[in-house]
C-alpha cells in the first residue's frame, strides 16, 4: 500500500511556480498549490489532501494519477495542501491529528482561505481524515475519499499492516489492540460525528488491499442509516487504478455543497 499502490512516474502537469512549500510548526514538510486565479484580497476554496500509507507529499506531485488529479482540482480553483504527517504510517493516530489542525494553523497565516476547508483522503489518509473529524480538528464543507480506510480492525487483521499499526499506536501485541485504538477506529466511531458532512466515496469491488465490503460498503452503510449523505460511486480495477480520480465530478460535489 506504500504510495496508495499506485506506480510513480516522473511526470506532473504542475507548474512549480504554482507550488508552495513551508515546514509546520514541529518542521514536517507541506505545501500549498495555488491556482493562477488565486487573490490575497479575497478568501480562496481549499482542499486537504491526505496521502496513502507510507507516502511522501512530493509523490503527490509526480504520480500520474494524483497529479493530474490535483492539477484539474488547482484548475478549478482550489487551493490544494497536503502534510507529510510526522509518520508515514500514522494510520490515524492522535498525532496525526494534531499534524492537520498545524497543516490548518500554517496556511491560514500564509494565505487568504475560507473557513472551512474540504477534504479528500487517500487510502490510509481515509482513516487520518475520519478520525480527525471524529475529534474536532477537522470541520468540513464537505468529504472525498478514495478507496477510503474505514475500518482500523480489518487493517489490522491483515499481517502486512500490523508492525505499523503497532507502531502508529504505542502496543506490542494483539492483547493491546483494543485499548491502544480506543477512539480511534471509524467504524466504532457514533455516526452522529458524520452524518451532517456530505460525503462520496470511490471504491472498487476489486481492490484487495482497502477491501470495499469491509470499509467503504459499511461505512456508508452506518453513516446512511443514522440519518447521513454517503455516496458510493463504483471504480475499477485494483488500489490505485486511475478511474477512483474522477476530477471532474468532485469539483462539481465540492461546488454544490459549497457554505460560502
Amino acid at each position: 500500500m506504500s504510495g496508495c499502490g499506485t506506480v510513480h512516474h516522473n511526470i506532473s502537469p504542475i507548474p512549480s511556480a504554482s507550488i508552495l512549500r513551508a515546514p509546520d510548526v514541529n518542521g514536517v514538510s507541506t505545501w500549498a498549490v495555488l491556482p493562477t486565479s488565486y487573490n490575497p484580497a479575497a478568501q480562496s476554496p481549499w482542499i486537504i489532501y491526505n496521502h496513502g500509507f507510507g507516502q511522501e507529499i512530493e509523490a503527490l506531485l509526480t504520480t500520474a494519477s494524483q497529479s493530474f488529479f490535483i492539477h484539474d482540482l488547482v484548475q478549478a480553483g482550489f487551493i490544494v495542501i497536503a502534510t507529510d504527517d510526522r509518520n508515514l504510517a500514522c494510520w490515524g493516530n492522535e498525532e496525526c491529528t494534531d499534524d492537520l489542525i498545524n497543516l490548518q494553523a500554517l496556511w491560514h497565516s500564509k494565505l487568504n482561505l475560507e473557513p472551512q476547508p474540504f477534504v479528500i483522503g487517500e487510502s490510509m489518509g481515509g482513516i487520518v481524515m475520519w478520525n480527525a473529524i471524529a475529534h474536532g480538528a477537522l470541520k468540513p464543507q464537505a468529504v472525498v475519499g478514495i478507496y477510503p480506510v474505514c475500518n482500523l480492525a480489518a487493517m489490522y487483521a491483515e499481517r502486512t499492516f500490523v508492525p505499523t499499526i503497532q507502531a502508529a499506536y504505542g502496543f506490542k501485541s494483539s492483547t493491546g489492540y483494543t485499548a491502544a485504538t480506543s477512539g480511534f477506529d471509524p467504524l466504532l466511531t457514533s455516526p452522529s460525528k458524520f452524518v451532517a458532512i456530505p460525503i462520496q466515496l470511490w471504491a472498487s469491488e476489486s481492490d484487495r488491499v482497502v477491501r470495499r465490503s469491509q470499509n467503504e460498503d459499511v461505512f456508508a452503510k452506518r453513516i446512511n442509516g443514522a440519518g447521513g449523505e454517503v455516496v458510493i460511486h463504483t471504480s475499477f480495477g485494483e488500489h490505485g487504478n486511475p478511474s477512483n480520480f474522477d476530477a471532474h465530478t468532485v469539483i462539481s460535489f465540492f461546488r454544490r455543497h459549497s457554505q460560502v
